[in-house]
């Protein structure tokens, strides 16, 4: 179990949190394609690899390896729909974005489950790390990266270049011969952690930034604890089977959340365009919350199996909403030059940091009250967690308060397929 956690956990999460930032900063300066498509090769090349590993330590390895690729993406990924779409589009098409990581995971476990018995852990890896290696040739192939220009060393996007031209005229993208030499040069390393300090310095002197990470950082929080959990109280606390929690749980997380993070964007995105104010996505995902707290208490509390059941996938749908607006109101936040590293620094705060603590504490608090309620009580630690998402909504409402004044995209814009298209 120990080292099944180590696999699952520190192995990934760590150089996952430290790689996020350097390699976003990366994408804003040198583009966003090839760092996609290198992630995707390095990460699915590692994964079918790893079918081949021999002890623990080499899968360990391997799993640094596949956390390097996948911090390269999101990033990158969230940066390249910004410039694709506008205020008043950004938050559905990152919820679609984000969705790819409930289809795929709930895609993995599914092939898994139906290739193990044939071709074992071992072939499984080899399968599952395919799909990677064709779409990293396809986004070689098909995708057209905004334009760069190479300026006193270093290259940054150029905003307003109509298909792929530099403001003179001519094409910027630079040879492989030159980014490779730009990539080894001492000054090229300088000047992206001296960006990583201006993009954090950008970030921190506005007030929206710093509650929107507080408040999904709280929300990511609570929210991973009741999926760790909920199963757990299901077979606790109404007597349900391993197999029957977890078929109830591919409901409740899988179908409900992924309605509740497709109705985020496309009601967030309408909002905006409705209203040509950004902060009714917060508006938004304050009153779900709001509302899901409370309902969350009544759905561990209540007696019937049944109920709870139901109740709890309401619950989850109302939390997920908040997927992609606060994602796409970062990217308001930033100049074109800064934008995957604030999407890297938001990633890291409020996923890896809330994605951690919060079911940690859960755990503990189900332990400090098994004294009083036995088998119970993880049911009053899920209860007691609520009281965490009225701290989220203070921040949720502050940051919603202070976004006229930190917002750099003030209306929703029309989108820009003619500087950024696929195809």
């Amino acid at each position: 179990d120990a080292d099944a956690g180590m696999l699952n956990g520190a192995a990934f999460v760590l150089i996952y949190a430290l790689a996020t930032i350097p390699l976003a900063r990366i994408a804003d300066m040198c583009g966003r394609k090839y760092l996609l498509a290198g992630s995707l090769i390095v990460w699915s090349a590692l994964t079918s690899l790893s079918g081949l590993s021999q002890n623990t330590t080499q899968l360990c390895f391997l799993r640094v390896g596949v956390g390097l690729g996948e911090a390269g993406c999101t990033p990158a990924a969230q940066s390249l729909i910004a410039v694709m779409y506008g205020p008043g589009e950004r938050a559905s098409a990152m919820a679609m974005q984000q969705l790819g990581l409930a289809v795929g995971t709930a895609a993995a476990n599914f092939i898994g489950g139906m290739l193990i018995d044939s071709l074992g852990w071992r072939g499984v890896f080899g399968v599952l790390g395919i799909p990677g290696l064709v779409l990293a040739a396809l986004i070689v192939a098909t995708l057209e990266d905004p334009p760069v220009e190479q300026s006193m060393g270093r290259y940054q996007s150029v905003p307003g270049s109509p298909r792929g031209e530099s403001p003179g005229g001519s094409r910027a993208k630079p040879s492989a011969a030159a980014a490779a030499a730009t990539l080894t040069s001492g000054a090229f390393w300088a000047e992206m952690w001296r960006g990583v300090a201006d993009t954090f310095e950008h970030l921190r002197r506005r007030a929206t930034f710093v509650h929107l990470s507080i408040g999904v950082m709280i929300q990511v929080g609570v929210g991973l604890s009741i999926m760790a959990f909920l199963p757990i109280f299901l077979v606790r606390s109404h007597d349900m089977t391993i197999k029957s929690a977890g078929l109830s749980m591919s409901m409740v997380g899988g179908v409900f959340g992924a309605i509740g993070i497709v109705t985020g964007g496309i009601v967030g995105d309408w909002l905006v365009q409705a209203s040509g104010d950004q902060r009714w996505m917060l508006w938004f995902i304050l009153i779900c919350n709001v509302i899901a707290a409370p309902l969350m208490v009544v759905a561990v509390l209540v007696k019937s199996r049944t109920d709870s059941i139901y109740l709890s996938a309401v619950v989850v749908a109302l939390f997920m909403v908040m997927v992609g607006p606060p994602g796409a109101i970062v990217q308001s936040l930033v100049p074109n030059h800064m934008r995957a590293t604030a999407a890297g620094f938001f990633g890291v705060l409020a996923n890896l940091v809330g994605g951690s603590v919060g079911p940690l504490f859960i755990g503990w608090l189900s332990d400090r009250l098994s004294g009083r309620y036995g088998s119970d009580s993880i049911r009053y630690a899920l209860a007691y967690s609520m009281i965490f998402c009225v701290w989220g909504q203070v921040h949720w409402y502050l940051a919603a308060r202070a976004m006229p004044g930190d917002i750099l995209e003030k209306t929703a814009s029309k989108r820009l397929r003619d500087f950024c298209a696929v195809g």
